[in-house]
């Protein structure tokens, strides 16, 4: 088997999991109760997820059926470069934006946008702009998700 299949088929494998993922979270979603007070129901959030995660694992089956017809292999990146830190960092920062937000109940908006900034700064260069960017990109991302959640799912987070 070539090196392209031997890929293609471990896409289509992650597409696979990825789909029963989604069919976990319909199953969940659909075992909640129906909305009282709220428009969209408390399992809107969870359908939305497996709907966007099946159309994710739609387009990477797609694309690994294509390969496999085609044996196309993707260019390889050099990971010379690579620092296993880099991924350890994020983690780090996954479990450290977690506990300030579950245990120290930390506002919502501010833990979020330093979180991005953390997160972003562990993975690419180092600099002012980039630090003024991804705090920016933070900012905007968390209260994106603070209005859609209090607006259209009415749940309040701090």
């Amino acid at each position: 088997m070539t090196e392209a299949k031997r890929r293609a088929l471990a896409d289509l494998a992650l597409s696979l999991l990825v789909a029963a993922g989604a069919v976990v979270l319909f199953v969940g979603a659909a075992k909640l109760p129906p909305p009282r007070f709220e428009p969209l129901g408390s399992a809107a959030l969870p359908r939305i997820l497996g709907v966007l995660l099946l159309l994710f694992a739609t387009s990477l089956a797609g694309r690994s059926v294509m390969r496999m017809r085609r044996g196309w292999l993707a260019p390889t990146t050099e990971t010379r470069d690579a620092d296993p830190r880099k991924g350890l960092a994020v983690l780090v920062a996954l479990v450290a934006y977690v506990f300030a937000l579950d245990v120290l109940r930390a506002p919502f908006v501010p833990a979020t946008t330093v979180f991005v900034v953390v997160v972003g700064l562990s993975i690419g260069a180092r600099t002012w702009l980039n630090c003024a960017v991804f705090a920016v990109l933070g900012l905007v991302l968390s209260l994106a998700i603070s209005t859609i959640l209090s607006r259209f799912l009415y749940i309040t987070i701090g």
